[in-house]
C-alpha cells in the first residue's frame, strides 16, 4: 500500500479504487477536493477536511535548490469519493479528450512556429539578395572613379600648363 505518515497519496487511493493517480486527481478535482491543474493542484476547504499538503525541499541552496509539494488524504477519503465505474469511465474520457486537445494544440503551435520560421528564412534570403554585390555595378563604379581621377589629373596638368604659359608671357626670362 502506498501510504505516508499523513495518509494516502493519489496513487495509494488509486490502488484501492482501481484507478491511476491522474484519474484520482481528476475525481478529487471534479468533486471539489482539489483546485488547479495537473502538476499544480491545491486543497480546497472541502479537501482540507480530508487531506494535508506538505512542502519538501532537497536541502540545497542556489541553482540546486528544488522543492515540491505532496498531498495526502486520510483513508476515509475513499468512503466519500465517488469512484463508481460510470464516474471513472467519464473521467477517463475527459482525460483522453484533454490529451487529444493538448496534442492538437501542440501540433497547431508547431505548425505556426514552422510557418514563422519559414517566413523568417524567406525574409532573411531576400535581405541577403538585396545586399549582394552586383559585378556590373562594381565595374560601373570603378569606371566612374577612373574617369573622375583621369579628369582630375588632366585638369591638374592643364592648370599647371596654363600657369607656366601665363608666367612665360609675363616674364621673358622664364620663357627662354
Amino acid at each position: 500500500m502506498d501510504s505516508h505518515a499523513h495518509g494516502l497519496s493519489a496513487r495509494g487511493i488509486g490502488k484501492q479504487i482501481g484507478a491511476t493517480a491522474v484519474e484520482v486527481n481528476y475525481l478529487l478535482k471534479d468533486q471539489g477536493f482539489l483546485y488547479g491543474e495537473p502538476g499544480a493542484y491545491g486543497l480546497t476547504p472541502k479537501g482540507k477536511e480530508f487531506g494535508v499538503q506538505q512542502v519538501h525541499d532537497n536541502g540545497y541552496g542556489g541553482f540546486a535548490h528544488r522543492f515540491w509539494e505532496t498531498t495526502h488524504f486520510t483513508p476515509s477519503i475513499t468512503e466519500v469519493l465517488d469512484s463508481a465505474p460510470e464516474r471513472l469511465a467519464k473521467v477517463r474520457e475527459d482525460i483522453l479528450a484533454r490529451k487529444q486537445a493538448l496534442s492538437a494544440a501542440a501540433k497547431v503551435a508547431q505548425a505556426q512556429a514552422e510557418a514563422h520560421f519559414q517566413a523568417f528564412q524567406v525574409s532573411k534570403e531576400a535581405a541577403k539578395v538585396e545586399h549582394e554585390i552586383d559585378p556590373e555595378k562594381v565595374w560601373f563604379v570603378v569606371a566612374g572613379i577612373v574617369a573622375i581621377a583621369g579628369a582630375s589629373y588632366g585638369a591638374y596638368k592643364g592648370v599647371q600648363w596654363y600657369k607656366r604659359k601665363k608666367a612665360a608671357q609675363t616674364d621673358p626670362v622664364v620663357g627662354i
